[in-house]
């Protein structure tokens, strides 16, 4: 399996209903996919944060490059001051703060 998070902090307050409304329809996809076997969305410290698990990489970068989420990530650029993702091998489904944890340590560290 694999585990891949992302945390995004708005540009501006005005670029909320737009990054929503596309987040929202990536989500659906991400909750449509039989590969992705979760799938959620949650704030943390002033970030919006998605965390989706995968059956396997092909499955991950097939969503990725598809639909919903390929349209708000070109669009993320212009309506996003962090917008990085990170992906890690998982056994299970991880913990929102175990996830969290390890995308500030990965995030850091490619700073």
């Amino acid at each position: 399996m694999l585990a891949a998070i992302g945390g995004v902090s708005l540009r501006h307050w005005y670029n909320a209903p737009e990054f929503f409304w596309r987040a929202g329809q990536a989500y659906r996809q991400a909750k449509g996919d039989p590969l992705c076997l979760h799938a959620d969305v949650f704030r943390q410290d002033g970030l919006y944060f998605s965390l989706s698990v995968w059956h396997d990489i092909e499955a991950m970068l097939t969503f990725a490059q598809s639909g919903p989420h390929r349209r708000v990530m070109l669009a993320a650029d212009r309506l996003a001051d962090v917008n990085r993702f990170y992906h890690f091998p998982c056994i299970g489904v991880p913990s929102a703060e175990l996830a969290i944890q390890v995308w500030r340590q990965n995030i850091r560290v490619a700073e």
